[in-house]
């Protein structure tokens, strides 16, 4: 694959201060880092926790060095275990990359105090531009309009509370330390702000180590453009043309462009001079992001925040100017000099980035784990991927779901969002259920086609939540034969176990029957009947015969079948019961279960029992909002769950009174255990 020709920086170096960074960080932006400090022949020191001590980025690293646990808190989070392992392996440089410690002004301090180049911005001007409600004073100062809000240092509920009145709604709290949507909460009704300023704080709390929290007054309709800055020690300072951010869900962007489309050259102008403006201002030496929100009806743009860091988007700003942010951001921190003049900035063609994320879109992006059973990436010219997993990674509930970004490069808009469009469809991955078809089809609306598109986009496109292609009866009976053909090649010697299923043989001459139930995404149920006669299998689903299938094969990764005179082919994975297929991007994903399994258990059509609260996945319980013994109403929230650094709300199945609380605060349960019991027949008086 290619891409356009990254500018030399290899020239007119400076005698380097390292030659080993320590990657503190993981997944695949540790392996970018990985890749553009062996471009510039340095050493890397890769650090990873107990969850991670397989994935990719470790092995891709000259050394790796354990940190401790799983949770980020003991392991990213930390910053003395991280500063030992430079120390004990003799690096000289630390690079955060993005999330994590990139925009803690403490532990960027921490490294420059024990003798290691810190590669970013200093200390002073991330506390001072890291933190949105300093940057925004810094905005201000230098003219450049902001959006209406409370930017307090005092952060008490009374001050918080009184600032939210005054501005009124809709608004939002933002995190003051970091952003990917971590601690971010739009307030619709004021009786909700309290409730969601505490959550707020805490998953600010979580993600970056500080609560502290802003409010604004929510423009609608926006667009979220921001700036691509780099600067040196030297007061140089050039822009590298703007993004266009505005795909969100929750508040994350899954879909970001370059250049911006249909912003008008005046705006552009005045944005990016505004980008310079504030840059120099603070004399920022490295690279960083300038972000606005944009008021399509008024034409008018308003500063947001800076980042101090390099950003998850930016491969698409390296597609079309051919400058490698990452070599630039270790250059600057060896002490040199910026070698490219703004007129050397050349904006070539139009480039996308799609965000490929384990998370469910149908559930509210309920996030996904498990083992990566199947990965092919698109091999496609002009198209990047960067991804943090490969065959058979783990994808823990312990840190945030994305897994890959593909970003395509063509000569204009049109053609880039096509080649993007077809490299998600060849992109084959499961083991663990992704938002790729959901990408596809926001590419697909007519709002994004004509640029028309803003930050509530796809609320107002899917006002009831997305929905995949409707799964037929007959892929679900060739995810049943894929699962069907897994469970025979598995089996374990003896009658009992031949086929994984209760099997009827009959005479000679007549099918063999095995039955299973079905479970499909939504949890539903369903009896399945599988006749095997010579090669050809029929499937029943619910009694009703579905399809006949013949001239059957099946490998690791693809089954291949004839049904009414035409042949199929399709991508299947079968780990354990779980069954995903995938075709023309069209997925499929069931569980292909024992009988037994459903029935002696009790796990029919009862699943959720209507009165208890299961964990949806994995996860960290951060607070339990009611007692033994206390009265709830359906829909009240019950229990604060964190995974992948997202707080969930888990809301109460049934109204009635608390029977069993099953776990604590700080405990960690699995996914389907059973949190919380409602006796439903009770009712407080």
């Amino acid at each position: 694959m290619t891409l356009n020709p990254v500018i030399n920086v290899t020239a007119g170096k400076t005698q380097m201060p390292f030659d080993t960074v320590l990657i503190a960080n993981r997944g695949e932006i540790a392996l970018r880092l990985i890749k553009a400090c062996k471009s510039l022949d340095l050493k890397t020191v890769a650090v990873f926790s107990e969850a991670d001590k397989n994935a990719p980025f470790v092995a891709a690293a000259d050394t790796a060095v354990p940190i401790g646990p799983s949770e980020a808190s003991k392991s990213y989070l930390d910053m003395e275990k991280i500063i030992a392992a430079a120390k004990l392996t003799g690096a000289g440089a630390v690079h955060p990359g993005y999330g994590f410690l990139a925009e803690n002004a403490e532990f960027a301090q921490k490294c420059v105090e024990s003798g290691l180049v810190f590669i970013g911005p200093s200390a002073g001007l991330i506390k001072k531009m890291g933190s949105k409600i300093e940057a925004k004073t810094v905005a201000i100062e230098a003219g450049v309009p902001v959006v209406p809000g409370c930017h307090s240092p005092d952060q008490s509920d009374t001050k918080l509370i009184e600032a939210a009145a005054k501005i009124g709604v809709p608004l939002m709290i933002k995190a003051s330390a970091g952003g990917g949507g971590r601690g971010m909460r739009l307030v619709v009704d004021l009786s909700e702000f309290e409730a969601e300023l505490g959550l707020a704080r805490k998953e600010a709390e979580a993600a970056f180590g500080d609560p502290a929290v802003l409010l604004e007054r929510y423009v609608e309709n926006a667009r979220h453009i921001e700036v691509q800055v780099l600067g040196d020690r030297y007061g140089n300072t050039i822009h590298l043309f703007e993004r266009d951010c505005s795909i969100q869900r929750n508040h994350q962007k899954i879909i970001e462009e370059a250049p911006a489309p249909n912003l008008p050259e005046n705006v552009r102008s005045e944005m990016l001079s505004a980008a310079i403006d504030l840059s120099k201002r603070v004399g920022y030496d490295s690279a960083g992001t300038v972000e606005f929100i944009y008021d399509t009806n008024r034409q008018e743009f308003y500063f947001l925040e800076m980042n101090t860091r390099l950003q998850v988007e930016h491969p698409v700003t390296e597609a079309i100017t051919g400058i490698d942010l990452v070599q630039w951001q270790i250059r600057i921190a060896m002490d040199e000099a910026l070698t490219l003049k703004q007129d050397d900035v050349q904006c070539s063609g139009w480039a996308l980035e799609a965000r490929v994320a384990a998370e469910n879109p149908e559930k509210n992006y309920l996030p996904q784990t498990g083992h990566i059973s199947n990965y092919q990436p698109p091999e496609i010219e002009d198209v990047r991927l960067d991804s943090g997993i490969a065959q058979d990674s783990l994808v823990s509930h312990y840190y945030d779901s994305m897994l890959a970004k593909v970003i395509a490069h063509a000569p204009n808009r049109n053609s880039a969002v096509r080649k993007l469009k077809h490299a998600l469809e060849e992109f084959e991955i499961s083991g663990v259920g992704t938002n790729k078809n959901f990408l596809i089809d926001i590419l697909s609306l007519h709002d994004f086609g004509v640029a028309r598109h803003h930050t509530g986009t796809l609320s107002v496109n899917y006002p009831a939540g997305w929905k995949a292609t409707k799964i037929t009866s007959l892929d679900q009976a060739v995810a049943v034969l894929a699962g069907y053909l897994a469970k025979k090649k598995n089996v374990v010697a003896g009658p009992w176990g031949r086929n994984g299923a209760w099997r009827i043989t009959q005479g000679v001459g007549v099918p063999a029957t095995s039955h299973f139930v079905l479970q499909d995404a939504l949890g539903a149920t369903h009896d399945i009947e599988i006749l095997e006669h010579a090669d050809t299998y029929t499937v029943n689903i619910g009694g009703e015969p579905v399809a006949n299938f013949c001239n059957v094969s099946m490998n690791e990764r693809q089954l291949t079948f004839e049904h009414e005179g035409q042949v199929r082919s399709v991508t299947a994975s079968v780990q354990g019961d779980r069954v995903l297929t995938s075709s023309n991007g069209n997925e499929v994903e069931i569980q292909l279960l024992r009988s037994e399994q459903v029935y002696l258990s009790g796990k029919g059509s009862s699943a959720s029992g209507g009165n208890q609260v299961y964990a949806p996945m994995p996860g960290l319980i951060v607070d339990v909002l009611v007692a033994k013994g206390q009265s709830v109403e359906m829909g009240e929230p019950v229990i604060i769950l964190e995974a992948m650094k997202l707080l969930q709300k888990l809301e109460a199945p049934a109204s009635g009174v608390v029977k069993e609380i099953g776990f604590n605060v700080g405990d960690t349960p699995e996914k389907g255990a059973v949190l919380l019991t409602i006796d439903p027949e009770t009712q407080s008086s």
